[in-house]
């Protein structure tokens, strides 16, 4: 897998890390997902992303208690609003719905300055249930060809 074999070939790098974390959770693969961040927060415990990615990775597996606890580390250490946005998502999976939608503003605010994916708040507010803001990120993320 191209994942792991990135990963494999520079073990310390962050952002190749981090990438994979997304290849394995959208492969669905989230057993990985779950050791692949592990093994990156061991390396980079002041990373929020892993973090973040944890927590989306337990709530997808419906672990509650786990989810809570990568949250809260992912919220102590976000450094970037695709850390917070992915956060009110795994929150949101969970049933912290208003926890969810405090993060998600505070992502958006910080979105003014920073770049963040549309598609991953399109996925936050579809969480949510807020499907008209859903679609209205997923076509922001359209025309700023997010990625």
């Amino acid at each position: 897998m191209k994942a792991k074999k990135s990963a494999n070939s520079d073990p310390l790098a962050l952002d190749t890390r981090n990438d994979a974390l997304w290849i394995y959770y959208f492969s669905g693969r989230m057993q990985e997902t779950v050791e692949q961040c592990q093994k990156t927060i061991e390396l980079e415990p002041a990373a929020g992303l892993p973090y973040a990615m944890l927590a989306l990775a337990y709530a997808q597996t419906g672990k509650r208690t786990e989810t809570l606890q990568a949250a809260e580390s992912a919220i102590r250490l976000a450094n970037s609003p695709t850390v917070l946005t992915t956060t009110a998502s795994a929150l949101a999976r969970v049933g912290q719905r208003d926890d969810a939608k405090q993060i998600l503003s505070r992502a958006l605010e910080q979105a003014k300055e920073r770049y963040v994916c549309q598609f991953i708040v399109a996925a936050a507010y579809a969480d949510l249930g807020e499907t008209e803001h859903a679609f209205e990120s997923l076509e922001q993320g359209i025309l700023q060809r997010s990625t």
